[in-house]
């Protein structure tokens, strides 16, 4: 994915809208003033209370907005509060006009849940391979590198560079985790870097390793003075980046016109 799904930044924005939509609400629940029942909200001290239905909504945005495993874990555990807080003072305050608002609330927030326990959606939280957005850009780079991996040593060939990872085709047989050592001279500068295997695939009959680089000081230096060179002679590799087809519009087209585009796409 060229850029944050579309679905999950929407989703993200709803919930930080949610605060507003919580004082409206209850404001129509008690028969009061938007204004105030904001006044009396904010005055009466009720900290939990405060949290939950302002600034979880927002905390929640963020998390989703965040995409990392650890930010999906508490997102959906954040969920509980709001409908855990609200369903104890409902059992401790009965009335028809909350007992509607729950019977609303309860099952958006179980559609929201669902939707983000669906594989398309947890997928992007948990495969950092699927969020190419975090990625520095990426260039063409095809030149010839000694490999070492363990007692093993032949050459490959770098297919495409950036200041993160490189792609490499050989005839070496490696396994995910593996680290290897990388050594290749450019424009007489010696690069000594050293990377680990993420992922590996069949590419020109050949298998193709996606390495993420280790690196230090000298190699972060030396690394971005080459991107630099491969800027400037416009080898950054286009079909990475975000298009007129990945915008906001093109995803609002097609999700009315073709009804694609609620789940991320790969």
């Amino acid at each position: 994915m060229k850029h944050k799904p579309w679905p999950l930044i929407v989703i993200a924005a709803l919930h930080f809208l949610a605060p507003f939509g919580n004082i409206v609400s209850n404001s129509l629940l008690l028969n009061v003033s938007v204004f105030t029942y904001t006044q009396a909200f904010l005055e009466s001290g009720e900290w939990s209370k405060i949290f939950i239905f302002i600034f979880a909504p927002i905390l929640g945005g963020v998390l989703i907005y965040i995409c990392k495993k650890w930010s999906y874990y508490l997102y959906l555990s954040l969920m509980l509060a709001p409908l855990f807080y609200t369903y104890v003072y409902w059992t401790l305050h009965p009335s028809l006009k909350l007992g509607l608002y729950l019977f609303v609330v309860y099952p958006t927030n179980l559609l929201v849940v669902i939707y983000f326990m669906l594989p398309q959606v947890r997928q992007v939280y948990f495969d950092p391979r699927l969020r190419w957005w975090e990625s520095k850009p990426r260039f063409k780079f095809d030149f010839e590198t000694e490999i070492t991996s363990g007692d093993q040593k032949t050459t490959g060939e770098i297919k495409n560079i950036s200041e993160d990872g490189l792609f490499i085709e050989s005839d070496l047989q490696m396994k995910k985790l593996d680290v290897l050592d990388i050594n290749f001279n450019f424009m007489d500068q010696a690069y000594p870097l050293k990377g680990q295997v993420v992922y590996s695939k069949n590419s020109n009959n050949r298998i193709g390793y996606g390495i993420m680089l280790i690196k230090n000081k000298n190699t972060n230096e030396n690394l971005k003075k080459l991107i630099h060179t491969l800027s400037e002679q416009g080898l950054i590799i286009q079909s990475r980046l975000p298009s007129a087809e990945d915008s906001f519009s093109a995803w609002l087209k097609r999700l009315i016109r073709q009804k694609k585009g609620l789940l991320p796409e790969k």
